[in-house]
């Protein structure tokens, strides 16, 4: 017997035990199919953002990066190597606290001004 489990964008396909996750890709949006495990599809109808990492990790066996606090460590240890990334994208800012940035800063404006 075969059950149609419909999501936001998405279904997942039961038959005799056995889970496939179905989405349109591509261009003209023609429907894949992957089987995935019941957790999965579990994991799937939690919410959006966990579809779409359940739909990424049937396709490609990896699950999407999320910005972490190791990611976060890895991009700040990069911009204390290349200061002036805090001035010219001043975003990467709010990864430092006060104190980081007041030694940070001087050093970022004098490697730009090195560049000039």
């Amino acid at each position: 017997m075969e059950k149609i489990h419909r999501g936001n964008g998405f279904a997942v396909i039961e038959r005799n035990g056995e889970f496939q996750m179905t989405f349109p890709k591509g261009v003209t949006g023609e429907p894949v199919f992957f089987p995935i495990t019941k957790a999965l599809m579990e994991k799937a109808f939690k919410s959006s953002d966990d579809a779409y990492e359940v739909m990424i990790y049937a396709e490609t066996g990896l699950w999407p990066e999320k910005n972490t606090e190791e990611e976060n460590e890895r991009v700040r240890e990069f911009i204390r190597k290349s200061p002036e990334l805090l001035i010219k994208v001043s975003d990467n800012q709010d990864l430092f606290t006060e104190e980081e940035l007041k030694e940070l800063l001087p050093l970022g404006k004098k490697k730009l001004s090195e560049e000039e």
